[in-house]
């Protein structure tokens, strides 16, 4: 008796899937249609940034564990400013590190947001080496991920 219900249930185990209904969903569960945002963000570890006359200039980590470095314009966070602002500033909660979030809107460059200490004393901050000279009239990001 035992040996027939156990093959019963194995049976009714394997015949279930055959059983049961194919899905016709075509379109994946987050895309509603009208939804979906045309922005996007990656985000990268930082490790210094250095303070110069007219641009930031930022080292942060590359996926290959390598370090890039990019020149953000002052600019860029004037808010007053004659065109729209592109960079931000995040104060960094304490046991979290720094790091940088760049958004794209319609896969172009649309803004930046460093989240780094407001403090200028701490580590993460320095003063770029005298006679750099940097390229601070770019109106755009190019960040090599």
């Amino acid at each position: 008796m035992k040996k027939l219900l156990f093959v019963l249930f194995m049976a009714a185990c394997f015949a279930l899937p055959a059983l049961a209904q194919e899905k016709t969903a075509t379109t994946p569960r987050w895309n509603h249609g009208d939804n979906v945002s045309n922005i996007t963000y990656r985000i990268v570890q930082v490790y210094r940034v250095y303070d110069q006359n007219d641009a930031y200039i930022v080292l942060y980590e590359k996926q290959d564990a390598q370090i890039g470095q990019v020149v953000i314009p002052k600019k860029w966070a004037d808010v007053e400013g004659p065109t729209e602002q592109k960079l931000f500033f995040r104060d960094k909660i304490k046991n979290l590190g720094s790091y940088m979030t760049v958004y794209y809107k319609n896969g172009d460059f649309w803004k930046v947001m460093l989240t780094v200490p407001f403090n200028h004393r701490d580590t993460v901050w320095s003063v770029a080496p005298y006679g750099t000279q940097v390229d601070a009239n770019v109106e755009t990001l190019d960040v090599d991920f």
